[in-house]
């Protein structure tokens, strides 16, 4: 990526009010973030800081050589010994000017991969404090050592707050009354020399943001946009190098960091900063009650886990998914076999009603069980922020067959309290999470789709691998079986579905 001249004069501009001592923590941060953003940015600030050292050093020589000359035509000039000598005071005082201007544009550079350190006698200024903890969330930085978070703790400039895991959350109340709700596998920084700039590097945020003036926003960043707020309730999602603003309330400024170019946003509008996007509003429409997901173009943009396949498909199909190996952090680093989604945070995947049902085209290698999660938000991004819905244990005894699975989302319970959760349109799916144990690599899917009332066919048959015993087509379940706990549920293609517990988070 070229910068262009535009974008050139106003990092020149930015250094010049660095290098003038000019610059303010608004400019400052988008001065980071630029660096950040962009390699050649960064290779033009360090040819700039360079010349500046240049023309400091070629300034005290010339002035040098002057005075060299003046002790060589008047050796009785008792002054040039004197005059040198502040000059060489001069280019000292200014080459450690440069020095230090120099310090302080990498530290900006490099924020916040490095975390601001203070000394012990510091004060660190407190941005706010935790509420409302769910799940595995950790706080550390500003001379700290990564802790477990809970209610109340302090969070300090500098700090960053992560949550591990779908079902973990936490949000920071600014001491301006700001709400900030971090959820989901999220980081994000708080700046250390920055009160009004907070970093996002992956993951989900809302905020309601307090009523500030016009020259004082707070400002969100990405590393591929900032998002300066006055006062509003937004969300912002970042990940796979695209971050999405949704405006629920008020304005905001959205601006792209690769070209410069920005949109402003208002209650009801969404914008997504990718290098594949249009930067421009547009609606935020409301989460459809259906929906369909198979993989024949690929997989999805953003897919988080999981690995295509080309063979022994079901007739009509042309790819599946398989589930692959990772280290789940919030499972306490357990090795897992997974296929995870998309992060459709702000868009949402679909809405759950208490006569939805999701279907599952699959197949297992092995017998086995697996588990799914369908992670969940508010309709509105309100309380509580993240909730996360489980089938419970899943059974199949009949391996290298594709098989129809079909459930009816009201028996989903959530995975912390084991309770039913009211389905009545407020709840939106973003991400979806097959599990099962590393010794079961094998789960395929070839398809997922969510439906409203009785279970709806597949539009294809599932036509049985050559040597398999032949069987009847799939059938949903009837709406007369109800999961429950210790329940086993026969459907027609011989699937075991071994107590069907929902889950969620909340």
């Amino acid at each position: 990526m070229s910068l262009t001249d535009r974008q050139i004069g106003e990092l020149e501009q930015l250094l010049s009010d660095l290098a003038d001592g000019r610059l303010t923590p608004g400019r400052r941060a988008a001065l980071g973030a630029i660096l950040r953003a962009a390699p050649e940015a960064r290779d033009y600030y360090i040819r700039f800081m360079s010349l500046c050292c240049d023309l400091h050093e070629q300034a005290a020589k010339e002035l040098g050589s002057d005075e060299q000359q003046c002790d060589d035509c008047q050796p009785e000039c008792g002054g040039s010994r004197r005059l040198d000598k502040r000059w060489r005071l001069g280019w000292a005082v200014a080459s450690g000017v440069a020095v230090v201007v120099l310090a302080v544009a990498v530290a900006v550079a490099l924020w916040p991969t490095r975390a601001h350190r203070r000394g012990a006698g510091d004060e660190q200024k407190i941005v706010g404090h935790l509420a409302n903890v769910v799940g595995k969330v950790e706080i550390n930085g500003a001379g700290t050592q990564i802790a477990p978070a809970k209610d109340g703790r302090p969070v300090l400039a500098g700090q960053t707050v992560s949550t591990l895991g779908s079902d973990a959350q936490a949000e920071v109340m600014l001491v301006d009354g700001t709400s900030v709700v971090v959820a989901g596998d999220s980081r994000v920084v708080f700046a250390a020399d920055d009160q009004q700039f907070i970093h996002i590097e992956y993951g989900n945020v809302t905020a309601s943001v307090k009523r500030r003036g016009a020259g004082a926003p707070l400002v969100f960043s990405t590393p591929e946009a900032l998002v300066e707020v006055l006062g509003t309730r937004l969300s912002v999602s970042r990940g796979q190098q695209r971050t999405r603003v949704a405006v629920l309330q008020g304005d905001v400024r959205v601006q792209r960091l690769s070209d410069r170019r920005a949109v402003r946003l208002t209650g009801g509008e969404t914008a997504e900063v990718s290098p594949q996007a249009d930067l421009r509003p547009l609606p935020l429409c409301a989460v459809p009650d259906h929906w369909s997901l198979e993989f024949s173009a690929g997989l999805p943009h953003g897919w988080q886990t999981g690995q295509l396949v080309f063979d022994d498909l079901p007739e009509g199909s042309s790819a599946a998914v398989c589930a692959v190996c990772v280290v789940d952090q919030s499972q306490h680093g357990q090795r897992r076999c997974q296929i995870r989604s998309h992060n459709a945070w702000n868009e949402g995947l679909f809405t759950l009603h208490d006569d939805s049902w999701i279907h599952i085209r699959y197949r297992v290698q092995q017998p086995g069980t697996f588990l799914l999660y369908l992670v969940c938000r508010q309709y509105d991004f309100g309380h509580p922020v993240s909730t996360v819905l489980t089938s419970g244990n899943l059974k199949q005894t009949q391996a290298g067959r594709w098989h129809t699975l079909s459930l009816p989302l009201s028996d989903f319970r959530r995975t912390r309290h084991q309770d039913v959760v009211p389905l009545d349109g407020k709840l939106v799916a973003f991400f979806l999470v097959f599990d099962a144990p590393e010794n079961n690599c094998a789960l395929t899917i070839e398809r997922i789709w969510v439906t409203r009332g009785k279970p709806a066919e597949p539009p294809s048959p599932i036509q049985p691998q050559e040597g398999a015993p032949p069987h009847s087509q799939p059938q949903a379940l009837s709406s007369g079986w109800r999961c429950g706990l210790g329940n086993k549920i026969r459907a027609s293609d011989k699937t075991t579905i071994s107590g069907i517990v929902a889950a969620a988070c909340c």
